[in-house]
């Protein structure tokens, strides 16, 4: 049973794990032995979060401008030279914004977009060339379970940019599974709800005023509810699962 959960030895790059969802995730597969890059644009604040996780110590922090091929294909060059290979990638990179499609700023709207949907293809593509090589491997999309509620709670909640660029990123998911299943490549995506990181800019007693009425269990999640389930996607159990959208938040979105 412990082996069938098992992530010991892989090899994970977590990109934005200086934020809440990433750095949580990076801590969990190092806590269940996995060999983890984590990358971050910031990487003076990647640092200083890695120092406050658990597992932290060893973790590999690296500089990572997702939007460029270059420096992707570079830190993935480097992980072939420590590791050998690539087993798993968590695409968890993404920004904050809140503009309308009709009324909001379109530079923004288009750095929104090329950060949260364009990046994540980008990595993928860059990741899957390596996995090919190797005869498989495992993609992580981090999505979100805004972009499938009704329209006025995206706009209170997540902003229609944002909530388009995570529809995007699901999409994506489902279209490289179908076409990376014969390279023995799995790809799917968690979708969190409302989840208590710093990217929201406020405080954990407001995000909960703000929010926890609308969700079934009574709470807004934490990064370490995302992680969990990052492990088990990257794990022998979900050796069957490609081409999945996960829900996590708390019963805020039913599906079936």
């Amino acid at each position: 049973m412990t082996e069938q959960f098992s992530v010991a030895d892989r090899t994970v790059l977590v990109t934005g794990a200086g934020g809440g969802i990433g750095s949580a995730i990076a801590n969990a597969f190092r806590q269940g032995g996995a060999n983890v890059l984590a990358t971050d644009a910031n990487l003076e604040n990647l640092r200083v979060i890695l120092t406050r996780l658990p597992h932290g110590n060893g973790i590999l922090p690296m500089s990572m401008d997702v939007s460029r091929e270059d420096d992707v294909g570079r830190v993935l060059d480097e992980i072939a030279k420590r590791f050998g290979r690539l087993d798993v990638l968590i695409n968890n990179a993404g920004i904050k914004s809140a503009q309308a499609l009709l009324t909001g700023n379109a530079d923004r709207i288009e750095k929104t977009i090329q950060i949260n949907s364009v990046a994540v293809l980008r990595c993928a593509k860059l990741a899957i060339e390596r996995f090919m090589k190797s005869k498989g491997g495992r993609i992580v999309n981090v999505g979100s379970s805004l972009s499938s509620q009704g329209a006025v709670f995206n706009y209170q909640a997540g902003g229609a940019d944002y909530c388009l660029s995570k529809a995007i990123v699901h999409d994506v998911t489902k279209l490289l599974a179908y076409e990376c299943a014969p390279f023995k490549i799995n790809v799917n995506a968690i979708a969190p709800g409302i989840i208590d990181t710093p990217l929201h800019g406020r405080p954990r007693e407001e995000t909960e005023a703000r929010h926890s009425g609308r969700i079934p269990l009574g709470r807004v999640g934490l990064p370490e509810d995302i992680a969990g389930l990052a492990v088990f996607l990257a794990s022998p159990a979900a050796s069957y699962m490609t081409g999945q959208i996960v829900h996590v938040n708390g019963g805020m979105l039913m599906n079936g």
